[in-house]
């Protein structure tokens, strides 16, 4: 059963205009004509380089970046046709976890408090003892020690950063999970740990998985499906052991031999 569906999706970013003759604001074209799907505990990456608009599309997939046209269906339900409060019943089904570079954990909240602040929004009518198995469920399928619990994220290292990350979005219990450079400006052993935990905790929890990154071996590693971005426009798409062993476009052979 299909869960996600982008049809004919086009993401536009206005650009302020500088040439001598003509000043303005024109709109750069992001993502082109993106078609794809998603199946219910399937995994799809999509790899593209710096310019092929996939940040925007993480943040579009929550509404937090227009659309220009096409539309996102989830779960049956056109996203790109509701309102910002329509959007909230739907917004726990799917969540989003993004580079630590992006700050995604607010400074002033200890781990437990940033944990209190989802569940006071999604389940207020739970006891402070459902609260309490809840946190603790998420933190153990993570990895993360009772310890970090009153630690600020200042205080943690880049992993247990995005653990926390992690174990935040499972507690809404996602449907979706998009995963935006989750690994970026991370060593290769810290990326290897993090890309263990989110398979396993797939397996576990049984979302789907929505990987957008730079790194073909990220999305290699995570993926069942792959698509391959080139300046905002689909190249190829299909299983990720053929897209992988027989790439039918030059860039996509240059990303497998650079990941080798």
């Amino acid at each position: 059963m299909e869960l996600l569906e982008l049809e004919d999706l086009t993401l536009k970013r206005p650009r302020l205009r500088r040439r001598w003759f003509q000043h303005g604001v024109e709109n750069e074209i992001l993502i082109e004509d993106l078609s794809l799907t998603l199946e219910s505990g399937g995994s799809l990456g999509l790899v593209g380089g710096d310019r092929s608009g996939l940040l925007s599309l993480s943040l579009a997939l929550v509404k937090l970046e227009a659309v220009a046209s096409g539309r996102i269906v989830f779960g049956g339900i056109d996203l790109t046709a509701l309102t910002d409060r329509s959007f909230r019943c739907v917004r726990r089904r799917l969540q989003a976890v993004f580079p630590d570079s992006f700050g995604q954990l607010t400074p002033s909240m200890t781990v437990a408090e940033a944990f209190r602040e989802v569940l006071g929004i999604w389940h207020r009518r739970e006891s402070r003892e459902q609260w309490h198995h809840r946190i603790e469920s998420v933190m153990i399928a993570v990895g993360l020690p009772e310890a970090v619990r009153d630690l600020y994220p200042v205080e943690l290292d880049a992993v247990e950063r995005q653990q926390v990350a992690l174990a935040r979005a499972l507690l809404t219990e996602p449907e979706l999970l998009i995963c935006h450079g989750f690994t970026e400006g991370l060593d290769a052993v810290q990326r290897a740990e993090l890309l263990l935990l989110l398979r396993r905790i797939r397996e576990d929890f049984r979302f789907a998985l929505f990987v957008t990154t730079d790194d073909l071996a990220v999305a290699r590693h995570l993926s069942d499906d792959i698509g391959v971005l080139h300046q905002g426009r689909l190249l190829e798409s299909g299983r990720a052991e053929e897209v992988l062993h027989r790439p039918e476009h030059d860039y996509t052979r240059r990303l497998v031999s650079c990941s080798l």
